[in-house]
């Protein structure tokens, strides 16, 4: 099982890998993808379902790119780009936040509004899914969505995810409380026969 190693008194973090799909490339989130980030996510219709800010302004992509390149050298994430292999088009964005502790991730994952419908998520999904049990050894992967959007549910569920219940006005974005709906699946539940389904 891959851990953060411990040596001389600091924390020593692996590089992220770049993984690769049927169509797909998920390569390690990079300072130079932030204009692509904003012009995707900085869409109404994604800030809406996801805890991206809207308006999605330059100092807030540059903010929010830092952070999550913070939390991958300490160890605690593992962001990636979303890119086509056919033309190497960035279409969005999908990562593992790490509990080793717990020995579980949570996943995530948003696409551009021109991207959806096409598979994508799901295709990126099932192979953070698969990288979470196979590569980094780990017990549980659990993710959640705004309960209004199910869509998102369709993916977990196609990855292999069970629902696991619903947390009731979990939080509040634009004058509006959002339910979220909780997924899970154990390394035991997973098979490795669902990253190779179909992609949507």
């Amino acid at each position: 099982m891959w851990r953060p190693r411990s040596k001389g008194g600091t924390v020593t973090v692996q590089p992220l890998p770049t993984l690769e799909t049927e169509r797909l490339v998920l390569r390690p989130l990079a300072p130079g993808d932030a204009a692509a980030v904003r012009a995707l996510g900085g869409d109404r219709r994604v800030a809406e379902m996801t805890l991206l800010p809207h308006p999605f302004g330059e100092e807030e992509v540059r903010r929010w790119v830092e952070g999550r390149l913070e939390w991958a050298a300490q160890g605690k994430s593992r962001p990636f780009s979303v890119l086509l292999k056919e033309d190497g088009a960035l279409v969005g964005h999908a990562g593992l936040l790490l509990d080793r502790d717990n020995d579980k991730a949570g996943l995530y994952y948003w696409m551009g509004v021109p991207y959806w419908g096409r598979g994508y998520a799901t295709e990126a999904a099932r192979e953070l899914v698969r990288h979470a049990f196979e590569d980094l050894g780990l017990g549980r992967v659990y993710a959640d969505h705004v309960a209004r959007n199910p869509a998102s549910g369709r993916v977990l569920q196609k990855v292999g995810m069970s629902y696991e219940g619903c947390r009731r006005r979990d939080f509040k974005k634009w004058d509006r409380f959002e339910d979220l709906a909780l997924y899970g699946v154990l390394a035991e539940e997973w098979s490795p026969a669902a990253t190779s389904a179909s992609p949507r």
